[in-house]
C-alpha cells in the first residue's frame, strides 16, 4: 500500500508541469485569437465609418441641387422634377438663348440692308457682267462698244505709276490745296455722282473737252498716251479711252 502511494505521488509530480504547460499554451492561443478578433472588429468599424461618411457626402451633394427647385413650379401633380426633367429644362433654355441670338443677328442684318436700300442706286452698276448697254443715255447704262476701226492704237495701261515718287500727287496736294479745289461740277445729264470703275464705259458727254485735265503734270499725274485723256468726273480723276469711252484708271476723291 505504501509503495502504491509513493508511485501515485511520483506520477502526479511528473504530470503537474505537463498540465501547466498545456494550460499556458492554450491561454496564449486564446489571447492571440481575442486580439485578432478585436483588430478585425476595429477594422470593420473604421470601414463602416468611412462608408457612412461617403454616403453622407453623396446625400449632401444630391440634396443641394434639388433644393434649388423648391421655389420653382412643380410638375406631375406636385412631384419634384427628376434629373431628366432638369436636363430637358436646361436644354430648352439654351435653345431659346440660341434662337434669340440668331433673331438678333437677323434683325441687325435686316436693319443694315434697309439702310443700304435707302441709298440712291448707282448710275453705273459695280458688277461688269451686269452693266446695261443702251443706245439711249439713261441712269445705270453705258454706251455700246464701238465696232469701227480705231484711229489710234490701244495701249496696255499700268497703274504701277503710283509707286513712283515723282507722281506723289497726295503730298503735292497737301502743299497746294487751292490748286485741287475746282469748285462746282456740271453733270451733263444731271444724274448725280456714281463712282466709276476700271473697265466701265462712259457716255461721251462725260469726257468732252470741257472736262479734260489739260496739264496732268500740274497735278502730278502721268501724261496720257495718244487717244486717252485725264478727265474730271465730279471730284474723281479718270483716265478715259476717248475712242470707246472705257475707263482705264480711277483716282477717287482727287479734287475737293
Amino acid at each position: 500500500m505504501r509503495k502504491f502511494l509513493i508511485s501515485l505521488l511520483l506520477a502526479s509530480a511528473v504530470a503537474t508541469p505537463a498540465l501547466a504547460g498545456l494550460r499556458d499554451s492554450s491561454d496564449r492561443q486564446q489571447a492571440r485569437e481575442e486580439r485578432q478578433q478585436a483588430r478585425q472588429e476595429k477594422q470593420a468599424a473604421r470601414a463602416e465609418a468611412r462608408n457612412e461618411r461617403a454616403a453622407s457626402a453623396r446625400v449632401e451633394r444630391n440634396v443641394e441641387p434639388r433644393q434649388q427647385f423648391v421655389a420653382r413650379p412643380q410638375f406631375n401633380g406636385g412631384a419634384q422634377p427628376d434629373a431628366n426633367v432638369m436636363r430637358s429644362e436646361r436644354d430648352s433654355q439654351r435653345a431659346a438663348a440660341r434662337n434669340d441670338r440668331v433673331q438678333q443677328r437677323e434683325q441687325r442684318q435686316a436693319a443694315r440692308d434697309l439702310r443700304q436700300s435707302t441709298r440712291p442706286v448707282p448710275n453705273v452698276m459695280r458688277n461688269r457682267n451686269e452693266l446695261v448697254v443702251s443706245k439711249t443715255p439713261r441712269p445705270g447704262t453705258q454706251p455700246p462698244l464701238r465696232v469701227e476701226n480705231r484711229r489710234t492704237p490701244a495701249v496696255q495701261w499700268s497703274t504701277s505709276w503710283r509707286n513712283n515718287n515723282r507722281y506723289d500727287w497726295q503730298n503735292y496736294r497737301h502743299r497746294h490745296r487751292s490748286l485741287f479745289h475746282l469748285g462746282f461740277y456740271y453733270d451733263p445729264f444731271g444724274w448725280g455722282y456714281s463712282p466709276f470703275q476700271i473697265g466701265w464705259r462712259m457716255w461721251p458727254a462725260y469726257y468732252g473737252s470741257r472736262y479734260w485735265i489739260n496739264d496732268p503734270w500740274m497735278y502730278r499725274l502721268p501724261y496720257a498716251p495718244p487717244g486717252y485723256r485725264w478727265v474730271r468726273y465730279w471730284n474723281d480723276a479718270l483716265l478715259v479711252d476717248t475712242w470707246t469711252g472705257t475707263v482705264v484708271d480711277v483716282i477717287p476723291g482727287f479734287f475737293w
